[in-house]
């Protein structure tokens, strides 16, 4: 299951936080994009997501990462929470590679939202360039 909530950071900005909790479905991982896409309610948030990312099965890493940001030389920030240190830099190497530039990877949610309070400003001052 992903459960969503919207909150706002230290500063005020919108942030989509989203929770993984057992097995994904991809019909769940649909409805999900459907919240994410261009024109959507939360396209223009940042993103705090929690939980067990790393176990999602292929099927829904596909359909989740098959959804472009409308700019994506200005992808929304994301911050990703993963607790083990080895898990954080295995994960940072593959994202980098070929993943959002805007995203990152932190052990706990305090210092992600403080990540995410930080990249917004810059996000949305690209956008209405």
């Amino acid at each position: 299951m992903i459960t969503t909530s919207e909150l706002r950071t230290a500063s005020g900005h919108p942030i989509l936080r989203s929770i993984y909790e057992g097995d994904i479905t991809p019909d769940e991982a649909r409805r999900f994009i459907e919240l994410v896409k261009p024109g959507a309610p939360y396209h223009l948030h940042g993103h705090l997501v929690l939980g067990r990312i790393l176990e999602v099965s292929n099927e829904v890493r596909k359909i989740l990462g098959s959804e472009k940001p409308p700019d994506p030389n200005n992808p929304p920030p994301v911050a990703l929470v993963i607790p083990s240190a080895l898990m954080r830099m295995a994960v940072s190497l593959v994202m980098r590679a070929s993943g959002n530039p805007n995203t990152d990877f932190f052990k706990d949610e305090a210092s992600a939202l403080v990540f995410l309070d930080k990249a917004m400003p810059e996000f949305e001052r690209k956008r209405r360039r």
